[in-house]
């Protein structure tokens, strides 16, 4: 019997989701509500600003004897069965003490700290996984734009995010979830490797 074709707004559960073949497209599927959304594959930029911020913090756990937390890029998390939702952060930090989210391949809890680079859908990542985020109850929330150098950072307050920060490439980027984590943002965007049409 053939196998029905699914594509953006094809519903499911998070079940039949997680049973989707494990495959490069499936990296760029999630959940929203129920409804199955097809992800824009990632331009240039993106890659070399989420290269570097991936080359930062795995500097800065590897500094510990007994690592704070865990960073994965497009690790898929289920944030709720009710409603159906499951995303995939283009990079999830967790905190060591909260490595019980972990299932056979994805994190079925919430992360610490999610972190979307800006791209096509720029829409989605400002309004909708904003809104996402903040109903799971995900603490920090990352936004970096690489095509105007700069990082968002908000934290959860009150069940909403507020603005911690607008960032430049004159700043540096901390959170107290992570003691001593500080990164230039001069070397995300500003990086002498990155690509020349940025």
């Amino acid at each position: 019997m053939a196998t029905k074709p699914i594509g953006t707004g094809t519903r499911m559960s998070v079940a039949e989701f997680l049973d989707l073949p494990d495959t490069e497209e499936r990296n760029k599927m999630e959940l929203d509500d129920g409804e199955l959304y097809i992800m824009p594959r990632p331009r240039r930029e993106y890659q070399s600003t989420l290269f570097w911020l991936i080359w930062h913090l795995a500097d800065y756990i590897r500094g510990f004897a007994e690592p704070p937390a865990e960073a994965y890029p497009d690790l898929v998390v289920v944030l709720s069965q009710n409603p159906r939702r499951v995303l995939v952060p283009d990079l999830a930090i967790i905190l060591a003490d909260r490595s019980d989210i972990f299932r056979d391949g994805y994190a079925e809890g919430i992360p610490d700290i999610v972190v979307e680079i800006l791209s096509t859908d720029r829409s989605r990542d400002l309004i909708r996984k904003r809104q996402l985020y903040a109903d799971a109850g995900v603490a920090e929330y990352w936004i970096f734009d690489p095509v105007n150098d700069t990082a968002l950072l908000l934290e959860l307050r009150d069940g909403e995010y507020a603005t911690r920060g607008l960032l430049t490439t004159n700043d540096i980027l901390t959170t107290p979830l992570l003691p001593g984590l500080a990164i230039p943002l001069a070397e995300l965007f500003h990086h002498r490797q990155r690509p020349a049409d940025v």
